[in-house]
């Protein structure tokens, strides 16, 4: 048992507060992130490199850098990682041949010029450097990862 603490009150007297209680934590990502991240808060996971997250080798470091992606945080930043994952998900609601003549839904900024208007099923087939502001060096970096095309 855990004894109250003393603290002095606003008059000035010594007085006994109930004792903390013990937070009981049994959150963890310990099957996310490799042995000597494990114990790490959400804020120091965010500054490791790519290979301390489970699966992805050291030698990612060094690809992740050729891409600006330094850090988890640069990964879970990382604006065409973003925009993949956002036309992946959108993708599973597309209905095929059922656009309206009058929509205005598109992801024109996020693609190159060749690959406006495409549905996003067909996006998912394009290789990353599709994505606008990736350069076509970055398809052969992200084959690397097994990131063949926007889909991941």
């Amino acid at each position: 048992r855990t004894p109250g603490r003393r603290s002095a009150s606003t008059t000035g007297r010594m007085t006994t507060e109930p004792p903390l209680k013990k937070a009981r934590l049994s959150m963890n990502i310990d099957h996310v992130v490799k042995k000597e991240f494990q114990g790490k808060t959400f804020h120091e996971l965010q500054s490791a490199p790519l290979h301390g997250l489970h699966g992805i080798a050291a030698w990612s470091d060094e690809v992740g850098n050729k891409l600006k992606i330094r850090s988890v945080r640069d990964l879970g930043h990382w604006r065409f990682f973003l925009r993949a994952q956002a036309m992946v998900r959108l993708a599973e609601e597309e209905i095929e041949g059922h656009r309206s003549r009058t929509s205005k839904l598109n992801a024109n900024k996020a693609l190159d010029k060749e690959h406006e208007g495409k549905s996003l099923q067909e996006i998912l087939d394009l290789p990353p450097s599709a994505l606008r502001g990736l350069a076509g060096q970055a398809d052969e970096l992200l084959r690397a990862f097994h990131a063949v095309s926007t889909s991941w």
